[in-house]
């Protein structure tokens, strides 16, 4: 698992089958955005597929949202799957009220 000093969130990574699965773990805010762009980032420039498990995320803010979003348009871009799963309380709440959960699901029907 990836933790700093005063993180107040983890992650872990798993790989099976091209598959990177990043699970995310705890509360994610403006300060650990670039560590989560950075390990997002990776995950898809090495592998055809990353589904980001967000089951044990208790908090999202804005910079989160953003990290989510650019994410998913690199992945795009570079003609990766990228996807959330398991999004919960606050963390579900927040991608449905802001629109992004159908994207980052898989469901964009725009």
């Amino acid at each position: 698992m990836n933790a700093g000093t005063g993180q107040t969130w983890q992650s872990s990574t798993t790989v099976s089958e091209g598959t990177a699965v990043v699970a995310l773990f705890g509360e994610l805010d403006i300060t650990g955005a670039a560590r989560l762009r950075e390990i997002l980032h990776n995950a898809i420039d090495q592998h055809s597929r990353v589904e980001v498990e967000l089951g044990q995320v208790r908090f999202v803010d804005s910079t989160v949202l953003s990290t989510f979003v650019n994410a998913h348009r690199h992945a795009t871009a570079a003609h990766v799957g990228f996807t959330v799963s398991n999004p919960v309380g606050h963390v579900r709440r927040v991608l449905t009220m802001t629109r992004i959960l159908p994207m980052l699901e898989g469901r964009d029907t725009r």
